[in-house]
């Protein structure tokens, strides 16, 4: 049927176009509805994905100035810059789907989101979720093993191995942008799939599952370091209660990103499943395909909602980035708080024995 094939390449064109939908204006002959909700497409998800590129622009905006005042004190510190910088040029795309999504664009304004924009999408995704494995591992070693190999702790080996992150999604995202190199027509603008050279197809069916064994793998380290973290803080607690109290932190820190991380791409690729296992795609009927497709939009926009997420990581996890933002606002935080009032507290008792002694 043409709406399985319609659906079916799905899983093919979501690593290469988060707006890589069918024109809803297609039918697939007599007695055949529209492959998806037209008002769905040109209305609502451009609508979110507005709302969220305000938003983004604002949070990540105050991020990278407040950041820029902090120096490189930590290795948690960096990842934490980087994960700002990833979410800032997966954000600069959004305005290009709103404009594909809307009909305000050219009939070949497609291309440039199949080239370019959806690649830097993806590839700035797995790249936050790389960093969040990397920022799990960073604490776990903190708490677990504070005194291991001293070169892992170093800011230069954080360089290091972040450049080396980069590098390699650079890697894996540039032949996506080369080898889309067809000839855009009035035909085959409508599938990003359409756009490749033979060798682009395969190697883009070959990213669909790296990048999923990359997510499993960065999964299993959060998972991992979120349970070691909590068996070891349980058991210190009982023998050195005052060092508890900072080690709590680090497992609520955790706990954050564990939270974050669930929230905002395990559903995309729960619901990417049917998609990248083609022989469990072809057993689905036609109305279970536009389910799957509504569904993986929507996980999609939660994955991108990653991108106003991830400053809450960096207002409760990062110490040196909600003091400098209660500076920069004349607020104060709660600890500064409590050390004011009681050296308020302090001074009139003074005052009140001054006085008495008089």
């Amino acid at each position: 049927m043409g709406l399985n094939v319609t659906f079916a390449k799905l899983p093919d064109n979501e690593l290469h176009g988060p707006g890589n939908h069918t024109p809803s204006n297609t039918s697939d002959g007599p007695g055949k509805n529209t492959t998806i909700n037209n008002e769905f497409d040109t209305v609502v998800l451009p609508g979110l994905y507005l709302v969220i590129f305000v938003a983004s622009i604002l949070l990540n905006g105050l991020a990278v100035w407040i950041f820029f005042h902090i120096r490189n004190k930590t290795s948690f510190i960096f990842y934490l810059k980087n994960i700002v910088v990833a979410d800032l040029i997966m954000t600069l795309t959004f305005p290009f789907r709103i404009v594909h999504d809307a009909g305000f664009g050219p009939w070949d304004f497609k291309f440039i989101l199949c080239r370019y924009t959806s690649v830097l999408f993806y590839a700035n995704m797995y790249t936050s979720i790389v960093f969040l494995g990397l920022i799990s591992i960073d604490r776990y070693l903190k708490v677990v093993k504070p005194f291991g190999d001293s070169r892992m702790y170093s800011i230069t080996f954080t360089k290091i191995l972040s450049i080396g992150v980069w590098v390699l999604m650079a890697i894996l995202s540039l032949p996506n942008i080369i080898l889309t190199n067809g000839q855009p027509t009035r035909e085959n603008i409508h599938e990003c799939m359409k756009l490749k050279s033979p060798l682009g197809v395969k190697w883009h069916k070959a990213i669909i599952y790296i990048n999923s064994c990359l997510f499993v793998v960065v999964l299993a380290m959060l998972i991992g370091c979120y349970i070691a973290i909590s068996r070891y803080i349980h058991k210190s607690s009982r023998q050195f209660v005052s060092q508890s109290s900072r080690k709590r932190r680090h497992n609520q820190s955790i706990r954050v990103v564990v939270a974050v991380f669930f929230t905002c791409f395990l559903p995309y690729h729960l619901c990417r499943i049917p998609f990248t296992f083609s022989h469990l795609d072809r057993l689905l009927d036609e109305s279970a395909h536009e389910i799957l497709y509504y569904c993986k939009e929507m996980t999609l926009f939660l994955s991108a909602c990653n991108v106003c997420l991830d400053p809450i990581i960096y207002f409760f996890m990062c110490r040196s980035f909600s003091r400098r933002l209660f500076k920069k606002s004349n607020m104060r935080t709660r600890s500064e708080s409590i050390r004011s009032l009681q050296s308020v507290r302090r001074s009139e008792v003074r005052i009140y024995y001054d006085y008495t002694d008089v």
